[in-house]
């Protein structure tokens, strides 16, 4: 009975080391295999309005129109990512025919919307739409819709300076044109950068928003207002320590040998002979509202995102 209990024992010992080692060969056959990534799904973020949309696509040149042919849409795309790499913000080029139930302003504001385009917190970019009337047709409208900083870089003025621009373009039916006069005037403003004294007004509720910024003199006139107050404080203390009596003390000093001494006061009478009155004329109207080059009017698109910006007709 031991000899067959000890068979026994030593078959399942076996049987067991096997086992172990076929495991052993799955897990290193495991280990030294390529690991094969896995198929990511559709990336989401949120547009504006808590709207998902899927992942900002590359391209920035929307033609639904079909006004570009496929070699003038591939330079457009190159020239888009060149100027948006350059400029920091978004650029966005978009054709399409009047649907009969958006303004060209509202297909402008909220295509750039639902869309998901825009750097940064504040969705900074701008987006230029031509907006046929009906296929086959050569006149429509087109805007310029402007969101985040370039609200403030492109202000009324110089929207209508773009506008001058790109309706000659339009007119002639030369839309490629009209989309790479549009990209080389957004660049040329940026580069410019906000003007002084630049203010957004919601032509909604009235309100105006002020853009602040120091500029490098006013800096320097803060630092040295600052130093010389602490110049001061420290060279009145250093006066104060140095033992040496001030000029009020040695008046003082004076005046108690003056102690005895009388003073008589005259009577004056003082007589008014002439009198004279000047008016001023003070202005009330408002000149923040004449349309200085620093205004940016604004509105509130669907998404209840701000847009600035500005179009018209071809």
């Amino acid at each position: 009975m031991t000899g067959i209990n000890g068979t026994k024992n030593g078959r399942i010992k076996r049987r067991l080391i096997s086992c172990a080692a076929l495991m052993m060969c799955v897990v290193l056959a495991l280990l030294a295999a390529p690991v094969m990534p896995m198929a990511a799904g559709p990336a989401v973020v949120y547009g504006a309005g808590n709207k998902i949309v899927e992942e900002v696509p590359e391209e920035r040149i929307f033609d639904s129109a079909g006004l570009f042919d496929a070699r003038e849409r591939a330079h457009l795309e190159e020239m888009a990512a060149s100027y948006r790499d350059e400029m920091g913000v978004d650029l966005v080029v978009v054709t399409a025919f009047n649907d009969g139930r958006h303004t060209a302003m509202e297909y402008a504001d909220d295509f750039y919307d639902y869309g998901g385009f825009g750097e940064g917190s504040d969705a900074d970019g701008v987006l230029f739409l031509i907006y046929l009337d009906r296929p086959g047709s050569v006149t429509g409208d087109y805007w310029i819709s402007t969101t985040g900083v370039m609200i403030r870089i492109l202000t009324d003025k110089r929207i209508d300076t773009m506008k001058a621009n790109v309706v000659s373009f339009l007119k002639d039916q030369d839309y490629v044109g009209a989309a790479q006069q549009f990209m080389r005037d957004a660049s040329y403003y940026v580069d410019k950068g906000i003007v002084s004294g630049q203010y957004n007004y919601d032509s909604e509720t009235g309100r105006i928003s002020r853009y602040h910024s120091i500029r490098w003199y006013e800096a320097l006139f803060a630092v040295a207002v600052a130093a010389g107050v602490a110049l001061s404080a420290c060279l009145g203390v250093m006066r104060q320590y140095s033992m040496k009596p001030s000029r009020r003390q040695k008046e003082n000093g004076l005046m108690a040998y003056r102690a005895g001494a009388n003073f008589c006061m005259n009577n004056i009478q003082d007589i008014l002979v002439k009198q004279f009155t000047t008016h001023t004329r003070i202005s009330t109207s408002s000149g923040g509202r004449a349309g200085g080059g620093g205004r940016s009017t604004t509105h509130t698109s669907s998404s209840g995102r701000s847009h600035g910006g500005g179009g018209g007709r071809f």
